[in-house]
């Protein structure tokens, strides 16, 4: 009797362990790997067609991106995550990813770099008016500038925004899995950085300088594209804006004669707006060494139309702006500063 009780508890012990399926505490079984690869290298001014390598490449470096999933067919927010796991690839290209649990089905994405002071995301409730921008320079910015940016109120005038880095799925689908399904994607810059530069004869006078660009594209609608997901997504140009910023010193080898004296800087925007003629300018402005503030207004439709303009992003202004020196120079006079110019030889006889 007790040998039969005994198999029959073998027999329940080993129906017990073929129905139980042992797995590892970190099992990757049913979860779905997001991996997302940072592309610079065809962006024109960091990663290509460089005109002046003194100057600092714009930003593109993050630390971190945010997800979002969306429903493929009302487009509406339906959940989001973010990816931390920072690596790099053999070429260098920044590398992020997670592991996420993700049921079975088909799902919209929108990732981007979470770490832009000056570009704000709004409206993320639905992938087609997902938007990024910049905000409006406050009025104490705007009332020191002058020239076209600062006369007109038909455009914004904002800062420079910074480059945001985005990678979009459609009909995204994941099947029943039991084992680690992997998903990967290349995030790409939806702005452009221009290379701008003028000539100057006196710059051992300028202490400060900015600049400000009209007729650009204020936003960026990057959610979805009915063209490609590679392309810049749809720009907003409703109201137009100005983008402000800093110039710095600089010279230029490839100009003639021995001044090469340069103003110069890269600046990002979301784009010129297409089409766009007479409201395309640059404003110049410098504070002195004395203080006073000098401006020079250029029109860039003719800069913009350039080869240089349109294959590289290089506005080079073919203009010198000759800055004089504003400390005037001290005239000599009286006792204390006696004034003396050449002598002058006079002959004549002096009688004794």
């Amino acid at each position: 009797m007790r040998k039969i009780a005994y198999i029959i508890t073998l027999a329940l012990a080993l129906m017990a362990a073929a129905a139980c399926h042992r797995r590892p505490l970190h099992d990757m079984e049913g979860k779905v790997l997001f991996k997302v690869t940072i592309d610079v290298d065809t962006v024109c001014n960091i990663g290509r067609y460089i005109y002046n390598d003194k100057l600092a490449k714009p930003n593109t470096n993050t630390d971190m991106l945010r997800m979002f999933f969306y429903d493929t067919k009302n487009h509406a927010y339906s959940g989001e995550a973010l990816l931390s796991h920072k690596s790099y690839d053999d070429a260098g290209h920044q590398v992020f990813s997670e592991y996420m649990d993700i049921a079975s089905g088909q799902f919209d994405f929108v990732v981007y770099n979470f770490d832009t002071p000056n570009t704000i995301i709004k409206d993320v409730n639905n992938e087609n008016t997902i938007e990024a921008c910049t905000e409006e320079l406050p009025q104490s910015v705007r009332s020191t500038i002058i020239g076209k940016a600062g006369e007109s109120n038909e455009q914004m005038l904002s800062y420079q925004p910074d480059h945001l880095m985005v990678a979009r799925e459609q009909n995204c689908y994941v099947p029943y899995h039991t084992e680690l399904q992997i998903i990967e994607t290349t995030a790409h810059t939806c702005l452009n950085t221009y290379y701008i530069q003028i000539h100057v004869e006196g710059l051992r006078f300028v202490q400060t300088a900015t600049a400000v660009v009209t007729g650009l594209y204020s936003a960026n609608h990057f959610g979805r594209d009915a063209v490609s997901p590679y392309t810049l997504g749809e720009r907003v140009g409703n109201p137009a804006t100005a983008v402000y910023f800093n110039m710095e010193k600089s010279t230029d080898d490839n100009i003639a004669g021995d001044n090469k004296d340069v103003l110069c800087a890269l600046f990002n925007t979301f784009g010129k707006i297409e089409d766009v003629s007479s409201d395309l300018y640059v404003t110049f402005n410098v504070v002195d060494i004395a203080g006073n503030r000098l401006q020079k207004t250029v029109n860039l439709d003719v800069v913009f139309r350039t080869e240089d303009a349109l294959e590289r992003h290089w506005l080079l202004i073919d203009d010198v702006w000759i800055i004089d020196d504003p400390v005037p120079h001290e005239v000599g006079g009286g006792g204390f500063q006696p004034l003396v110019d050449d002598w002058d030889e006079e002959h004549g006889e002096i009688a004794l």
